[in-house]
């Protein structure tokens, strides 16, 4: 009774394991080796995949599957010597049909232990994954040429499930990301023109802001210097303003020395006047005297030899008479000469006086016209201060203004140089809708080299 319970249960548990192996049968491409990779035997699923008959590779070699290039190589090797000595690998890996074809594989390469723990044999479960990889490939492909620029590409849409939802997603991607980058070259272009134009008249601004800011420099040094010539000429004014009020007052003392010498003629010629008449009684003395001599010389020559004497001094005084007759005379003469010489020098300073006063009156009036030029000097050379004050201001402003005006010359090469640059980016993008591809594989040996490394890192 025991023994049937146990045979049962192991029946049942024959039964369950024969069932799994029959699900992985019907589901998976097998395929059993030696240690060394001499094939076994294979299911049907495995023969149809790759397009042989089981007696076509029983007997073969693994390497019969695979490029023969690869299969001389030490990776190769090393992969069946990793696997005999008890290591397994799970990867995708290519392989070749009958006719040559490309087939990729999901495949787990487990080897097989016995009751001691020797690799007795190695067993391979596949799945073939060829429109998988294929379309991962178009997809893959397809993310490449986004990141190149193009956004014109489409993928094929794949039939597996999961690629269909990550194929359409892509594409809507694409096509959104196109519009959008549409609409980026529209605008980067926009701002390309608008940049250049700005840039062009910063730089214009810029030439024009330069060449006013010089001849404000100019006009600001011209302004100055004509400042400092009106306020020397407004000293110089103001210092002949003092020489005239100088000059005229020296004028109106000279007036005055003129009416002094004026009076002081006047004075002389009453002297004169007087100095005449006393010569005219002189004169009338030396006449009575000369009168009394003659009488006195008649009344000693009758007084005979007593008078003698007397007559004698008569003669003298006579004499003496005469002279002084003559000596007024000539005095008289010298007055009334005297005094035409001082009526003319009165009448010569008198018109002196005349001119004076007339000098006086123009340098008084050259003195009101000093006096108004010195104001109007002044005036100007303080509004000439206030305006070059003004235009002091007006220049360190614009040296400012053309500083700024420069750094934005400066900023706007700068966004003009990145507006251009940034169309040259926008450019690289591919926007025109072509139609849908489905992107080539990639090629037997890069892919097998890829899939060797994987292989071999598991």
């Amino acid at each position: 009774m025991l023994f049937s319970s146990e045979r049962r249960a192991l029946a049942k548990e024959l039964a369950e394991k024969q069932a799994f192996m029959d699900v992985i049968d019907r589901t998976q491409a097998v395929i059993e080796f030696e240690p060394d990779g001499t094939i076994l035997k294979a299911n049907e699923n495995f023969l149809s995949a790759l397009g042989y008959e089981l007696k076509e590779i029983v007997g073969q070699h693994h390497s019969m599957f695979v490029d023969k290039e690869y299969g001389k190589t030490a990776a190769y090797r090393g992969f069946w010597s990793d696997l005999a000595s008890g290591k397994f690998f799970t990867d995708q890996f290519p392989r070749l049909t009958k006719n040559g074809s490309e087939i990729w594989i999901q495949a787990t390469y487990a080897p097989v232990f016995d009751t001691e723990g020797n690799v007795e044999k190695v067993i391979k479960l596949a799945t073939d994954v060829t429109q998988r990889r294929k379309d991962t490939e178009d997809i893959a492909r397809s993310l490449t040429s986004m990141a190149n620029g193009d956004l014109a590409q489409r993928v094929q849409v794949s039939d597996i499930d999961d690629l269909c939802v990550l194929g359409q997603s892509l594409n809507k991607a694409m096509e959104k990301l196109s519009v959008a980058m549409e609409a980026v070259k529209a605008v980067s272009d926009t701002v390309s023109t608008t940049a250049q134009e700005i840039n062009s008249s910063t730089s214009e601004l810029s030439n024009r802001t330069e060449t006013q800011a010089a001849t404000l420099e100019q006009t600001a040094a011209a302004i100055e210097e004509l400042t400092s010539t009106v306020r020397s000429a407004a000293e110089g004014a103001k210092q002949v303003e003092e020489i005239v009020a100088n000059a005229r007052a020296a004028a109106q003392g000279s007036n005055q020395v003129v009416q002094d010498a004026i009076l002081a003629m006047d004075h002389i010629q009453e002297s004169s006047d007087k100095i005449s008449h006393i010569i005219s009684v002189i004169d009338d003395i030396s006449f009575q005297t000369n009168l009394l001599a003659l009488n006195a010389g008649v009344e000693a020559a009758r007084a005979g030899e007593a008078g003698r004497g007397f007559a004698v001094v008569a003669s003298e005084v006579r004499a003496l008479a005469q002279r002084s007759t003559e000596a007024a005379g000539e005095i008289k003469g010298l007055i009334s000469e005297s005094s035409s010489h001082v009526s003319k020098g009165v009448d010569l300073v008198g018109q002196a006086g005349v001119e004076l006063s007339s000098i006086i009156e123009n340098v008084g009036t050259i003195s009101g016209h000093v006096t108004e030029i010195a104001r109007g000097a002044h005036e100007q050379s303080v509004t000439l201060e206030e305006i070059n004050t003004g235009v002091s201001q007006l220049d360190a402003v614009t040296q400012q203004n053309a500083a700024m005006v420069e750094e934005t010359t400066a900023s706007s090469q700068i966004l003009a140089n990145d507006a251009t640059d940034l169309a040259q980016q926008v450019d690289k993008f591919n926007t025109q809708p072509n139609n849908v591809v489905s992107l080539p594989t990639l090629g037997f040996e890069d892919d097998l080299n890829q899939s060797e490394d994987a292989a071999f890192r598991a």
